[in-house]
């Protein structure tokens, strides 16, 4: 291994964010976050060891003759890391082999800036999420024919949060031969894209941008022009071509550092580059065109629901297939930041339909007198979010199946009764089990479809054991009509962002959303995604059964069991349980979770939801309608905005 040249510590390497940066910071009321002192003028020590031992490929920028910048992967010859050195904490060493159609051959001869062609690079492990990068420019390069040696002066260098990286496992492959499918490096008005190349733009869950930011003369010395690369990522599909023009990409902006870096070039440099690596069959395409972001009502109006987007009209493109020369060993961990894919205005988004979906019921448990747990297993995977509900569809059981099991007979009220029935899924699919969910329901006195099912389920368990008890035998099915509930699942927010802060208050059943909610969080907070802190306000006659629900809410992390030893570092969770009952609490709770048990019920003073900060917390209610009263008065009292309250009334 190369030693490393002992440094001094770094530097600032900026004198403050540059004309665009702050007009973009200015334009979305953004308060800072991370400081300019954190783009330092050097290397730190950890980022020459992470980039000459760590790295099996380089993402970076440079520009044309036109001034346009392009983002293009660079390896070794055989796609192994070591091929980046580092002799000092302010150069780098690149040797690298290129393929033909990438823009770097043409754009490495230039002679740009002084005779000092810009240069960014980003330095990404995706096995870990790690990144940092850097800027400068080239100092020397040379050729032996697609083997180039880059010498690069480094002026900037940034640490990164890691937050829309897609974990994958990628090794070294040997089998690389590059074929050159297309190469119109400038691309005509009135030419579209080709078909092929959108679809490979569809499914890309991985993309680097290219920027430009060009001084003015009266801002050079203050703000130095400069080039940078940044990651994008997101779903399959997170970045849109627009159907009306076939060469109009459209790039949402997700909530990132703060800093604004790409955004800021865009607003005074209006270029920008993109390259999409696929890691399954190591084609690659680079784009480079006119750059533009719309704010608010022009965004939306081309992405609804985003407020913040860039475009780029693209003026030049490469596609070469098989060229890079890595592989990813199996599919993708998508980053739980990453939001669903936002289509464009003009675009039909897809729909999912539910009506070949039949749930067939497996196992079931008595929780008490009315309460119950059902789990079902459908025909294929379903995918479900958290606190979403399903719409079940079950006359067939009602008009045959239940009579064959049960002792009932129906009656004139049950005629008319279309057997559909919306509950809240209290477990949801995983990874490991994708076919199975589980909902917990409370009998309805007077009700038709509950009493029945919990009828059934108290046949097979008369001793009220609470067990788990395997039903598949009986053959109770069911129809999946959709999946609904459309409240926005909390994302993982990052110490860089401050956390996130949730408050969640519950009357009697209304707790089932939260269960999985809790398993949501607590499995992110497991795997070391975000920071969380969550209050949790039960209010329930059955304190007991409902301690158990939550408890087991935590059982089964990403981590395994959860235990004293294995409580998540960012996670902190206290529930508030109000009951007129007296209890016990459990001791088996992991550590993290604190308990606070209270008498009576929840008053409309405001007197806990002040002591609990949830002015400044994320609030969501869930119960009967008097309970969801109830507790608005009381938040508002408390100072909060009931506007920004999520509720749902929910009786069963």
């Amino acid at each position: 291994m190369q030693l490393l040249q002992v440094s001094s510590d770094p530097l600032p390497a900026l004198r403050g964010w540059h004309p665009g940066e702050q007009a973009v910071q200015a334009i979305i009321h953004l308060p800072e976050r991370v400081a300019i002192t954190a783009i330092v003028d050097r290397l730190p020590e950890q980022h020459r060891i992470f980039h000459t031992t760590r790295l099996h490929f380089l993402p970076v920028t440079t520009l044309d003759q036109q001034g346009r910048p392009w983002a293009s992967i660079l390896c070794s010859n055989d796609g192994m890391p070591g091929f980046i050195l580092s002799p000092t904490d302010a150069s780098l060493i690149v040797k690298a082999r290129l393929w033909p159609g990438d823009p770097i051959i043409q754009n490495c001869s230039l002679q740009l800036h002084d005779g000092k062609p810009l240069f960014a690079g980003i330095g990404l492990e995706v096995s870990t999420r790690r990144r940092n990068k850097f800027a400068g420019h080239i100092s020397n390069v040379s050729f032996r024919d697609l083997d180039v040696d880059l010498t690069l002066a480094v002026t900037q260098a940034l640490g990164l949060c890691p937050k829309y990286i897609n974990i994958r496992s990628i090794v070294p492959f040997r089998g690389a031969s590059p074929r050159l499918i297309y190469e119109r490096f400038k691309l005509g008005d009135e030419e579209r894209l080709p078909d092929d190349v959108i679809a490979f733009i569809h499914a890309a869950d991985t993309a680097f941008l290219s920027t430009s930011y060009v001084a003015t003369q009266e801002d050079e010395n203050i703000h130095p022009s400069r080039v940078g690369i940044n990651h994008r990522g997101g779903r399959p599909g997170f970045v849109r071509v627009r159907p009306s023009d076939g060469k109009t990409l459209v790039l949402p902006n997700y909530a990132g550092n703060r800093m604004m870096n790409s955004l800021g070039d865009i607003h005074i440099t209006p270029v920008a580059g993109i390259v999409f690596p696929s890691f399954s069959t190591g084609s690659i395409l680079h784009l480079t065109g006119k750059a533009e972001t719309l704010y608010g009502a022009s965004a939306r109006a081309v992405m609804p629901n985003m407020n913040i987007i860039s475009t780029i009209y693209v003026t030049g493109f490469s596609f070469v297939e098989n060229a890079v020369p890595l592989r990813e060993t199996g599919p993708a961990e998508r980053s739980p930041y990453s939001p669903p894919v936002c289509y464009l205005a003009e675009e039909k988004p897809p729909s999912v339909s539910f009506t070949d979906i039949t749930l067939s019921l497996i196992k079931t448990r008595v929780l008490n007198d009315t309460l119950m747990t059902l789990t079902f297993e459908s025909s294929r995977p379903v995918d479900i979010h958290p606190s979403q509900n399903c719409v079940l569809e079950l006359s067939e059981f009602l008009r045959k199946r239940s009579h064959a099991l049960l002792d009932w007979e129906e009656d004139e009220s049950t005629v008319n009764d279309d057997c559909v029935r919306t509950w809240t899924i209290s477990t949801l699919p995983t990874p490991d089990a994708p076919c199975i969910l589980s909902i917990t329901m409370r009998a309805i006195k007077g009700g038709l479809i509950t009493p029945i099912l919990y009828q059934l389920a108290r046949s097979v368990d008369p001793q009220l054991t609470g067990e788990h008890i395997d039903v598949a035998d009986l053959k109770v099915g069911a129809r999946l009509r959709g999946v609904g509930g459309d409240l926005p699942v909390p994302e993982p927010l990052a110490a860089c962002d401050g956390g996130r802060r949730l408050l969640w208050i519950a009357g009697g059943i209304g707790l089932t959303p939260f269960l999985s909610l809790t398993r949501h969080v607590a499995n992110l907070a497991a795997r070391g995604f975000g920071v969380w802190d969550v209050t949790l306000v039960l209010s329930t006659q059955e304190p007991d059964v409902m301690l158990s629900l939550i408890q087991e809410a935590f059982v089964n992390m990403s981590s395994g069991k959860v235990d004293a030893c294995q409580s998540p570092p960012e996670l902190t969770f206290s529930i508030h349980v109000y009951s007129p009952r007296q209890f016990q609490l459990p001791e088996s709770f992991p550590q993290f979770v604190s308990l606070i048990p209270h008498e009576g019920r929840l008053d409309d003073s405001g007197t806990l939801f002040g002591s609990v900060d949830a002015k400044f917390r994320d609030p969501h209610i869930c119960g009967p309608l008097p309970f969801v009263l109830n507790a608005m008065k009381s938040l508002q009292a408390a100072g909060v905005n009931l506007e920004h309250v999520k509720r749902e009334r929910f009786t069963y």
